[in-house]
C-alpha cells in the first residue's frame, strides 16, 4: 500500500513537471496591454509575444498562475508595469530566467511638463503617476526605452526594429499635435468631463488641458460604492450642466447606468460613452490587433463628440 501512494506521488510530481516544461515559451512575455503592443509594433514578425494578462481581464485583480512564472522564466524579455500593478510580483529579482532581461516599465520613462497649468491635487498626482502609460508623451519614452532592450536580445535586427520604433513614434506624435491642437484651442481649453471609475485616464487628460472628474481616484468595484458618493457625484453632473458621462472599457457601466436612470427620473438625458484606459482590451479588440494608437484615436474622437455638444 505505502508502494503504491509512494508511486502515485512521484507520477503526480512528473505529471506537474511534464505540464509546466509543456508550457508554450515566448520571445517577450508581458504584463499588460501597452508594452504588448509597443513590444509587437516594434518586433513585427521576427519575435513572438505573450501578454499573460487575458484579454478583458481586470490588472489590477490579477494573480500570476504557475504556469506564467515559467513561461516568464523562459522568456529573453519580460516586462511589467510596475509593481503598484503587477502587485504579485513581491521581488522583481527572482522574476524570470537566468538570461531573462527583466523590465519595470515604470523606471523608463521621466514625466513631461504639462503645457498648460495644472492645478492638481495631491490624489491626481499620484493616480497620474500610477497611470503614466496613458499619456502619449510617457509612451514615445517608453517605446524608446523597449526597442533598446529587444535590441540587446536580437542585435542581428537593429534596423528594422529602430526603423519600426520610429515610425510608431512618429504616428503617436502626430496623433498627440492633432490633439493638443483641439483641446486647447480657445473654445475647449480648460474642459471638464466626467467619469464613472476610477481615476486612470487623468495623465491622458492633464497633457491636453482638460480636467477630468472621476467617480472614485482609486479601483474598487461598485459594490464598494457608498450611497453618499454616488449622490454627490449624480449631482455634479447634472449641475455641470453635460448630456455625456464617460465610462471604463471593460467594466460593466453599473454605476453609470444607476446614474443615468437617476438623472432620466428627473428628465435629464445622459448618454454613455466609453474611454480607453489602455490597460487591457477585450478579446474582440485582442484578436483584431487593436493598437495603442488606434485606442488613442478612438478616446480623441469620444471626448470631441461630448465636448462639441456640451
Amino acid at each position: 500500500m505505502k508502494k503504491m501512494i509512494f508511486s502515485l506521488f512521484i507520477l503526480s510530481i512528473l505529471l506537474m513537471m511534464s505540464s509546466c516544461s509543456a508550457a508554450p515559451s515566448y520571445d517577450i512575455v508581458t504584463t499588460m496591454y501597452p508594452q504588448y503592443d509597443f513590444a509587437k509594433q516594434i518586433v513585427g514578425d521576427k519575435m513572438t509575444i505573450h501578454q499573460i494578462i487575458p484579454p478583458g481581464a481586470e490588472v489590477h485583480e490579477y494573480e500570476a498562475t504557475s504556469q506564467d512564472m515559467v513561461t516568464i522564466k523562459e522568456a529573453k524579455l519580460f516586462i511589467y508595469t510596475s509593481t503598484s500593478i503587477d502587485t504579485w510580483i513581491k521581488d522583481p529579482s527572482t522574476i524570470g530566467g537566468t538570461n531573462t532581461i527583466v523590465m519595470n516599465l515604470s523606471k523608463h520613462y521621466t514625466p513631461v511638463d504639462y503645457p498648460y497649468a495644472m492645478n492638481l491635487s495631491a490624489d491626481e498626482i499620484a493616480a497620474n503617476a500610477i497611470h503614466f502609460w496613458t499619456d502619449p508623451a510617457n509612451a514615445v519614452q517608453l517605446i524608446q526605452a523597449i526597442v533598446e532592450q529587444i535590441v540587446l536580445i536580437d542585435p542581428a535586427n537593429e534596423l528594422y526594429y529602430r526603423q519600426n520604433a520610429l515610425d510608431y513614434i512618429n504616428q503617436i506624435n502626430a496623433l498627440s499635435q492633432e490633439m493638443m491642437d483641439y483641446f486647447t484651442s480657445p473654445t475647449y481649453l480648460g474642459s471638464t468631463i466626467y467619469f464613472a471609475g476610477h481615476n486612470a485616464l487623468g495623465s491622458l487628460a492633464s497633457r491636453y488641458g482638460l480636467f477630468i472628474v472621476p467617480l472614485f481616484e482609486e479601483f474598487k468595484p461598485d459594490a464598494d460604492l457608498t450611497s453618499s458618493e454616488l449622490i454627490t457625484f449624480t449631482n455634479e453632473v447634472k449641475d455641470a450642466g453635460t448630456h455625456y458621462l464617460f465610462i471604463e472599457d471593460l467594466a460593466l457601466p453599473k454605476a453609470a447606468n444607476t446614474i443615468k436612470d437617476q438623472l432620466a427620473l428627473d428628465g435629464y438625458n445622459l448618454t454613455l460613452l466609453k474611454l480607453y484606459a489602455f490597460e487591457n482590451v477585450s478579446t474582440t479588440d485582442f484578436e483584431g490587433h487593436v493598437t495603442y494608437l488606434e485606442l488613442l484615436q478612438r478616446d480623441f474622437d469620444q471626448l470631441k463628440l461630448a465636448l462639441a455638444t456640451t
